[in-house]
């Protein structure tokens, strides 16, 4: 992929072929990735020499159309066909596109952080839905009803637990302590994964790991080392 832009008088053009791609995860706030804390993990993971790429995902911040999984899914797979090797990193919800995805032939490793194994698995849905309908930072999620009904529709065709089978390599990340997505989901979706596989347990770690520099290090070291087999580590927050 190349990007195109001027720099003072001069024209400019850059080429990026082996990124990593961060997916977001389901928004309780409004405003785009880029004011998240997204921009400066993608900043970090290219101060070490990781070209990285951040987006929002249809129907939140800066992004056109409406909000659904499967909308996320084409998404992802849209963004991934721009580039010759990837490496996906999902955040909670925003790990079940990445997981679905990790199949296509560019994606060489996939990492997924805090991201439910299954529909069963998601909590505060009603919450979720109510400050996004108060704030209005999810387009098109009409009613609770149908909002629960697309959700589990989309989660039971898309969910980790059936599609983590396809990843080449996989790295899943849980904390002990989430109360959004249960630790068990991490254990779910790692026991399904073929190896290599890696299983960072983080104890007493709660939903927004990406806000733990200690998991972001350990992340960005088993994408540069990748080692075989299967292996599990704990680490405490």
């Amino acid at each position: 992929m190349h990007f195109d832009r001027p720099v003072d008088r001069t024209f400019l053009r850059v080429h990026v072929d082996d990124v990593v791609i961060f997916c977001h995860g389901m928004p309780y706030q409004p405003g785009s990735v880029l004011e998240k804390g997204y921009d400066k993990l993608a900043a970090f993971f290219a101060s070490k020499g990781k070209a990285s790429v951040i987006f929002d995902f249809s129907g939140t911040g800066l992004s056109k159309g409406d909000f659904s999984i499967e909308a996320w899914v084409n998404d992802l797979l849209n963004v991934i066909d721009n580039f010759s090797g990837v490496e996906l990193v999902g955040f909670s919800l925003g790990g079940i596109p990445a997981a679905y995805a990790s199949s296509m032939k560019q994606v060489r490793s996939l990492v997924l952080v805090a991201t439910p194994c299954c529909f069963d698995h998601i909590r505060i849905l009603d919450k979720i839905y109510l400050n996004a309908k108060s704030r209005g930072f999810l387009r098109g999620i009409g009613t609770y009803e149908s909002f629960l009904s697309k959700i589990k529709r989309d989660v039971d065709r898309f969910e980790p637990l059936r599609w983590i089978k396809n990843s080449k390599s996989t790295m899943i990340v849980h904390g002990t302590s989430d109360d959004v997505i249960p630790f068990e989901s991490g254990q779910l979706i790692y026991s399904e994964a073929r190896e290599p596989k890696y299983f960072l347990r983080v104890i007493n770690g709660g939903h927004r790991l990406r806000q733990e520099k200690v998991v972001i290090d350990e992340i960005l070291e088993w994408l540069t080392k990748k080692k075989k087999g299967k292996q599990i580590k704990e680490i405490m927050v």
